[in-house]
């Protein structure tokens, strides 16, 4: 909480300085400018204002009368400065949850006796575990804004996070697991001003995310075995030596912009898809003996849940 606080007393901060920086420093190219008219002048020539986006108004408003137009070219010449590279940093939440059912694939995709009976025979199952997450990463993409309400952004990525492998029946700690999610954003961004200088906006965010997760759990050998059918058997691992999929992604979420380049977001990273791309290798259990028994990966169903997320996002 003290960590939140101080990060937020950093940007009001910021907030206040940045106007005077900005005044001084359009004070100084003010006089760079008049200088340089002053210049063409004295060469016999008529100086010009520039707008970056003259040429596209004339081309669209070729009717408008000039206050109209120079009403647009501020209006776009706002929506550049909100366009540009960010970067950012990201807290989030969600839960992981790991469903293991032995011998299900094998009951369920062939009609062979022989092959539908077989089981690995080292988990009691049915098993369903869970784990609560806090995780945190950060960002770093382009956003570009059509005008000062609309815009678009793409961006990569990552969060990592570790925690409690937990028996959803009972509640009891079996292991911990390390859990890592990337991915390439593509959101549509909209902005309300919430003053005439247009230096705050309320917003919000939604698109589409597609990336990788990869997974690795690490087994509290004591608190397993009254999880196994046969206690001689041990793992250093409770269900995953290491799981990598394909994660596809909804995002969405509100925004509040403070002086243009700092952007608060609170948001949400919605599953809908996973690709399961056979990367993947499953517990294997050992006894003194040096029998091993390795579970298969098809029995064991992942899934995770909403990842809740917080972030500050800078514009340079």
């Amino acid at each position: 909480m003290k960590k939140i606080i101080f990060i937020l007393l950093v940007i009001m901060l910021q907030a206040e300085a940045e106007p005077q920086t900005s005044i001084k420093l359009i004070a100084s190219l003010d006089g760079e400018i008049h200088s340089l008219k002053e210049q063409i002048i004295k060469n016999g020539g008529t100086p010009e204002e520039y707008y970056p986006n003259k040429k596209y108004i004339e081309s669209h408003y070729p009717n408008a009368s000039e206050e109209k137009k120079r009403q647009l070219m501020q209006k776009y010449g706002r929506a550049d400065s909100k366009s540009g590279i960010f970067m950012g940093i990201n807290a989030g939440y969600g839960s992981l949850f790991n469903d293991y059912i032995d011998g299900h694939y094998n009951q369920t995709t062939t009609t062979i006796d022989d092959l539908k009976n077989q089981r690995t025979g080292v988990l009691n199952s049915p098993l369903k575990l869970q784990s609560n997450l806090y995780m945190f990463g950060g960002k770093l993409g382009y956003q570009s804004f059509f005008n000062p309400y609309f815009g678009a952004r793409i961006y990569g990525d990552a969060m990592i996070s570790t925690g409690n492998i937990k028996n959803k029946d009972d509640g009891t700690k079996i292991g911990s697991v390390i859990y890592m999610l990337g991915a390439l954003n593509l959101d549509l961004l909209v902005e309300m001003p919430l003053d005439r200088r247009y230096r705050y906006f309320v917003g919000g965010y939604f698109g589409i995310g597609f990336g990788a997760m990869i997974l690795l759990d690490s087994a509290d050998k004591e608190k397993m075995k009254p999880l196994l059918k046969d206690t001689s058997y041990s793992s250093d691992n409770v269900l995953w030596n290491t799981l990598l999929q394909v994660d596809y992604t909804f995002n969405a979420g509100v925004a509040f912009t403070i002086n243009t380049k700092n952007r608060l977001e609170v948001g949400a990273k919605i599953p809908w898809n996973f690709l399961r791309l056979g990367l993947e290798s499953p517990a294997k259990y050992q006894n003194a003996s040096g029998d091993s028994k390795t579970l298969e990966s098809k029995d064991i169903e992942f899934k995770r849940s909403v990842i809740w997320t917080a972030s500050y996002i800078y514009l340079f």
